[in-house]
């Protein structure tokens, strides 16, 4: 049965939702999964995937972009044609749901605490459940 967790965040700024995000991408690798981590546009995509070749000073998160050869257990994208041939985990790092995001076995949703991702959140959460995803709830603000 497919699945979509839904992370709350206890911060809203940039930073801590990407310290969470390395953490998390930590985690669903020490499982054997594969990820597919999509953003909103190229830019975003990019300074991600920079970022976590330097996750931090004794780890990286080994990743590639559509414009890169390298075969990597993390593959980040902006765009549908760049979704790869595993569905194994989604994670959504944009603010809409992707047209694909039905496809995979598991969905991840990473939402800020601020009031304007708790809302977008709870239209991706109807959604999920529409499309007969198992929903799990992780509220981070009370760890």
């Amino acid at each position: 049965m497919k699945q979509a967790d839904f992370y709350i965040l206890s911060s809203s700024d940039a930073e801590g939702k990407y310290q969470f995000l390395g953490k998390l991408l930590t985690r669903i690798l020490s499982g054997g999964h594969r990820i597919f981590l999509v953003c909103d546009e190229q830019f975003a995509a990019e300074t991600l995937a920079n970022s976590l070749w330097q996750f931090s000073e004794c780890s990286f998160l080994a990743n590639s972009t559509p414009d890169q050869s390298l075969i990597a257990p993390i593959t980040i994208g902006w765009d549908l044609s760049h979704q790869p041939e595993h569905l194994d985990v989604l994670v959504n790092y944009s603010q809409s749901i992707p047209p694909s995001a039905a496809d995979f076995e598991r969905v991840v949703e990473l939402v800020s605490a601020d009031a304007d991702s708790l809302t977008r959140s709870r239209e991706r959460y109807k959604s999920y459940k529409e499309q007969g995803f198992t929903i799990k709830h992780n509220d981070m603000r009370n760890r």
